[in-house]
């Protein structure tokens, strides 16, 4: 029998076997900051190794040495003193310990000012720099490395366990790259009040630029082992209309509404399941949708949610949290007294990001410590200042501020938070190159995060001037990082950011006619050939809402809407899986508003008919349907491939059965000439649901095993699942459940992987019959309800095929049970949801 501990014995430490911190520096000169150091590591009950831990009866190089090979992770300080070289070494121990910690995570801290160190020790610190693996941060004293310390070691550790969570997608927050300095008590008591079971709504109140987010963002990564599906971050910003919140947190999280179910309906059938925390970030601009919060937790006992906002939500269990600013350098302050203060150090800090080697000094603390109490200790307001210090001195960065205070736009406790942010945006504005800000301005034309290669597409210079660019405007902090569905590196301007670069933009200089080329150029690079892998379908929701601007422009200028529609028509997978072939969609209604006068070739016109013959059938008009398409086939077979005569015919044998044998075996022997390999599968696909039905059980099991054979050749998730919804129902045609079992779970996990509701909804019909075979008439009876239930919810309607299946097994249920008690069961199932209904 296999030893099953030793299957776990490697991954299993004893109580005593903590990781392990080996903290590098010289002894004597800094034994303080030693102890500061241990006192961090213990805080978070970790092990440190320490060379002075004890005598042994070794070479110095073999204890060093032996510690550091049996340590977890390195700490290394450094301040004057290079180290003692010892016999045959040419560098110090100190720099050896470095080089040998290679292989661990490191944690640099370099103490300022330091004036008298040693050349070879600056020569060490150069040699980090500029290798690019590591880098450091300064500290003063050792209570401030203390708290870097203790800080950096628990990112450190949420880091390296976020690695190993499970599969909820979540949304990250914007990455900090600097530590939170001066925020260890509020921190502590966020952390405390988020994790409460009873206290599920935490409210981050305080004034505009406070440092709420900051404090926000640290709050998740301190609890991020706290949450069993994660913690995610919802960016308001840009979100001025309260009905639309839930979109935005749907689109943060992955969330895809289908068909007719808005987005809050959506969240409302995925939070229930979920031990989560949401970061709702500048809530005061969507006041009005509190109510929603306080639906949504009602609705989900697990879910806990942390918002920041100017004002209170007033919500029953809300817990207010106020921050405030950071306290200043007192004045008349001696140069010990400055560095104390955390907005001091907060300056000192970024301003050492942006000119590395800047640090406090007799000659600039004067100038610094006025600079923060004239911001009044504002983090954001630091922070723009520090970023604008890599042109300007300390001394001309305090004068440029008094003018522009003085200004009475510029007044820092004027209500209109709009007004203040454009004075902000204004001046960082000017501090930009003529190029940057040329750059930020074409931005402005994107309505969702984008990549690098759209920032370079719009732009239209040369890509590595445009990346240039976007350094700069990153560093300036106009343009942050953002999330994508498809993953990607994307970023995002502000909405009042955006707002201030649309209206200076130049309308004669291209930039949205590069966006639309842009968007022709994303969807001829997902077209059906490459089918639903999910990389092609997340990369579509991405640009979705910079399709919706394209869309919106050519719908009222006299722009040829031909090449868009002929790209939209070649998406037809992802429309049909995200529901936008439907008459609710609002993708949909802004592609049927396009002026078909101004169609100009015959193959435009049959897109456009394409795409509405595509949402007839969706929305179960299927005699409509197939009488378009047999008014668009005389004109398809002239002038269309042999891929859209295909799926025009299998479109008309699905709306209408009684011409499918003819319509299938046509669309098959045209599909065998086509460019396109996913078409056959579709056709087969439908083709076997037919002559299921028909009672052909033999030859549509061979169809749907082809089907399966074409999808995974393609890697084609969609195929996949409709494939093995196919074959369960034959395996249920032929009384064979068992079968059926196995290939309807893997249908079920598929459409989940790919937020197929159609297809999901489809599975609960086939769990009916299922459970009708196995005898289990009650479960059978509510999934009839169920499935009925999520189709009026989100507005479905199955295909013919489908329809006619599960009349079968309706009759059969009717047959056995009494009328009175099929609608009640059929009642209740009605509200059960697409997870309670396809739970094991």
């Amino acid at each position: 029998m296999a030893d099953v501990g030793a299957e776990w014995s490697a991954g299993i430490r004893t109580p005593d076997q903590r990781l392990r911190v080996f903290v590098s520096s010289t002894l004597v000169e800094s034994a303080a900051e030693r102890s500061a150091a241990r006192a961090a590591i213990e805080q978070l009950r970790l092990a440190p190794v320490m060379f002075e831990s004890g005598a042994r009866p070794h070479p110095a190089q073999a204890v060093y040495r032996a510690y550091l090979a049996n340590s977890d992770i390195f700490v290394g300080i450094y301040a004057e003193g290079y180290g003692w070289i010892g016999p045959g070494m040419t560098i110090s121990g100190l720099e050896d310990e470095f080089e040998r910690a290679a292989g661990m995570p490191r944690l640099l801290y370099v103490k300022s000012p330091a004036p008298g160190r040693d050349p070879a020790l600056h020569r060490l610190l150069e040699k980090i720099k500029m290798g690019g693996h590591a880098a450091y941060k300064r500290f003063a004293d050792a209570d401030e490395l203390r708290e870097l310390v203790l800080a950096d070691l628990a990112t450190l550790l949420a880091e390296r366990f976020d690695g190993q969570r499970g599969a909820t997608r979540t949304a990250a927050p914007p990455a900090p790259a600097t530590s939170l300095l001066g925020r260890d008590d509020e921190l502590e008591r966020i952390v405390h009040d988020v994790e409460a079971d009873d206290r599920r709504l935490v409210v981050l109140t305080g004034a505009g630029g406070i440092g709420k987010t900051r404090l926000a963002t640290a709050a998740m990564e301190r609890t991020a082992a706290h949450w069993r599906d994660g913690a995610a971050f919802v960016d308001l910003s840009s979100t001025t209309d309260a009905r639309l919140v839930p979109d935005a947190i749907a689109s943060a999280l992955g969330v895809v509404a289908q068909g007719s179910e808005r987005p809050v309906d959506a969240l409302h059938r995925v939070f229930p399941a979920r031990h989560q925390l949401v970061v709702l970030d500048n809530f005061e601009q969507v006041l009005d949708a509190a109510p929603t919060v306080a639906e949504m937790l009602r609705r989900a006992p697990r879910l806990h949610l942390l918002v920041t906002s100017r004002v209170a939500l007033r919500l029953r269990g809300e817990r207010e949290i106020r921050v405030d600013a950071l306290a200043v350098p007192p004045a008349g302050a001696d140069i010990a007294d400055v560095a104390r203060a955390p907005a001091l150090r907060l300056l000192v800090d970024r301003v050492g990001d942006a000119e590395p080697g800047f640090a406090l000094t007799d000659a600039n603390a004067p100038a610094l410590a006025e600079l923060c109490r004239r911001l009044g200790g504002l983090p954001l307001a630091l922070e723009l200042a520090a970023a604008w210090m890599r042109l300007l001195t300390p001394e001309q960065m305090l004068a440029q501020l008094y003018e522009r205070l003085e200004r009475p736009s510029a007044l820092v406790d004027l209500p209109d938070r709009q007004k203040t942010l454009n004075s902000t945006i204004s001046w960082s504005y000017d501090l930009l190159p003529a190029s940057a800000r040329r750059l930020l301005d074409r931005l402005s034309v994107f309505a969702a995060p984008f990549t690098v290669d759209g920032a370079a597409a719009v732009a239209g210079g040369e890509e590595a001037a445009v990346v240039d660019d976007l350094a700069r405007l990153l560093d300036s902090s106009m343009v942050g990082p953002a999330e994508r569905p498809d993953g990607q590196r994307a970023f995002a301007l502000l909405e009042p950011i955006r707002r201030y670069a649309a209206a200076r933009r130049d309308p004669a200089d291209g930039a949205l006619d590069r966006l639309h080329q842009h968007l022709l150029d994303v969807l001829r690079a997902a077209d059906t050939r490459l089918g639903s892998a999910e990389l092609v379908l997340r990369r579509l929701d991405s640009e979705q809402p910079n399709l919706q601007v394209v869309i919106d422009r050519v719908g009222k200028t006299g722009l040829d809407p031909g090449p868009l529609v002929r790209a939209l028509s070649d998406v037809w997978v992802w429309m049909v899986a995200r529901g936008h072939l439907r008459q609710t969609s609002e993708l949909w209604q802004r592609i049927a508003a396009l002026p078909r006068d101004r169609l100009r070739t015959e193959r435009d016109r049959l897109a456009m008919r394409w795409l509405t013959a595509s949402r007839l059938l969706n929305d179960g008009e299927f005699t409509q349907m197939g009488g378009l398409i047999d008014e668009m086939l005389p004109a398809a077979r002239r002038v269309e491939s042999p891929t859209r005569i295909a799926l025009l015919l299998t479109a008309r044998a699905i709306a209408l059965p009684h011409s499918a044998d003819e319509d299938f075996g046509e669309a098959l022997a045209v599909a065998a000439d086509a460019d396109d390999p996913l078409v056959p599968g579709y056709v087969l696909s439908h083709y076997g649901l037919s002559l299921a039905i028909d009672g052909h059980l033999t030859q549509a099991e061979e169809r749907h095993r082809e089907t399966l054979e074409i999808a995974r050749a393609l890697d084609d998730e969609n195929l996949r699942a409709e494939a093995h919804y196919g074959l369960a129902m034959d395996a249920l045609l032929r009384a064979d459940p068992d079968s059926a079992r196995t290939d309807l779970a893997a249908a079920v996990a598929t459409y989940r992987e790919i937020d197929h509701l159609d297809g999901l909804t489809r599975c609960i019909g086939a769990r009916s019959a299922l459970a009708l075979q196995d005898g289990d008439h009650h479960l059978a009876a509510r999934l009839v309800g169920a499935a009925a239930g999520r189709r009026h919810t989100v507005g479905l309607t199955p295909w013919p095929s489908v329809s006619e299946l599960e009349r079968r097994n309706v009759a059969h249920l009717t047959a056995v049970l009494p009328a009175a008690e099929f609608a009640a069961l059929t009642g209740a199932g009605r509200d059960l949801t697409i997870e309670q209904a396809l739970a094991p």
